[in-house]
């Protein structure tokens, strides 16, 4: 196999592939062993006549006849081996999208710290290459200072060409390390463009879901701490909104994944058109949904969750390609507001347990959690 096809299917698939192959390889080889007559044509016509052992007596007649134990045990063993590495593809393969998108995240973290360093590490640059040219400015300003205090003293021609010539002299060392110094500050002020502009495309690669174009669970990660941060620390109400919508499994099923995305962007459409400025709306994962709200008490954030409930519950769907109505798409909603003394993790822990009670209270409906668990 190529190394580009080799790349194409994933180790999972490929597991599951070998041990298929393996139980099919096991049963020629094994049959070829046991029977004394193979030939390609034994293979349709097995038997395990051939797999038995058998007793005889003075005569040659057969008193007993059974499964030869060793060939049993062998074939056995092996088709569990073949069993236990499929089951390990089908793993793999199931929980692999997880995985690597997990790899995908760190990797994307790690080019943002990287990149962010190296940012730092260049503004901190260009900040000493511009204290140079303070210092040297600094210079020839004292430099012209005292020429200007010894012309008044010179009383001879002679002096005064001394003092002019260093003067030229100075000023043509300090053109030469000023032009240094403004090529250093032109390649850092280059550099530091290069990075912010790598930090922005980073940035917008690692915390915006492709789908929805909503923030991400990366971001959430990233943000929600300092959002809960800042609203202890201002004693100001944070209140936090976990959506899901209802049977989307069961919608993917019988409209496909297409349909399944569209509603995932119609519902995302939703949740930002009725979000404030200041209030963010991340997909969490799947159709799992996070409103994180500053400035809103449990009260407002349970009337906003009625309210996307309900517009959601009233559009009508239709399928873009048959134009066959889908029927009504719903979701369920839990809500928590922050208490005092709380981190990030116990809040979204609380809006996770509510929304899970309006999950098992028959979804299309919202659940509020004032306290802590």
């Amino acid at each position: 196999m190529s190394a580009t096809m080799s790349k194409q299917i994933p180790i999972s698939i490929a597991l599951m592939m070998a041990s298929i192959g393996s139980v099919f390889l096991i049963y020629v080889i094994w049959n070829a062993w046991m029977r004394t007559d193979f030939d390609l044509t034994a293979i349709s016509a097995w038997s395990d006549i051939s797999w038995q052992i058998a007793e005889v007596d003075s005569r040659g007649r057969i008193i007993r006849l059974g499964p030869h134990p060793f060939a049993i045990a062998t074939m056995i063993a092996l088709v569990t081996v073949c069993f236990v590495a499929f089951a390990t593809g089908a793993w793999q393969f199931l929980t692999g999208n997880e995985i690597i998108r997990k790899r995908t995240n760190d990797a994307i973290s790690n080019r943002l710290d990287k990149v962010g360093q190296e940012l730092d590490d260049e503004v901190l640059a260009f900040m000493r290459v511009l204290r140079e040219h303070i210092n040297l400015s600094s210079t020839h300003s004292q430099m012209l200072e005292n020429v200007d205090k010894a012309l008044p003293g010179a009383t001879s021609i002679e002096q005064v060409r001394a003092i002019v010539q260093r003067l030229m002299s100075d000023n043509k060392k300090t053109k030469s390390e000023v032009d240094a110094l403004n090529a250093r500050l032109q390649n850092s002020q280059a550099q530091i463009e290069k990075l912010r502009a790598a930090l922005i495309e980073s940035q917008s690669l690692g915390m915006i879901d492709a789908v929805t174009q909503l923030k991400n669970r990366h971001w959430l990660q990233r943000n929600l701490p300092r959002e809960v941060n800042a609203a202890s620390e201002n004693e100001r109400p944070l209140s936090l909104i976990m959506a899901d919508v209802d049977h989307f499994k069961k919608i993917n099923d019988t409209f496909g994944h297409a349909v399944g995305d569209e509603i995932l962007r119609r519902f995302s459409e939703l949740l930002s058109k009725n979000i404030k400025a200041g209030d963010f709306a991340v997909r969490f994962g799947g159709e799992e949904f996070v409103l994180i709200l500053p400035h809103t008490d449990l009260k407002n954030a349970r009337d906003l969750g009625e309210l996307i409930r309900s517009e959601l519950e009233n559009k009508k769907w239709m399928h873009h390609k048959t134009g066959l109505p889908i029927g009504t798409v719903t979701a369920s909603f839990g809500i928590a507001q922050l208490q005092a003394n709380e981190n990030h993790d116990s809040l979204l822990e609380r809006a996770d347990a509510k929304l899970y009670e309006a999950k098992a209270a028959g979804c299309n409906c919202v659940r509020v959690g004032n306290g802590l668990m």
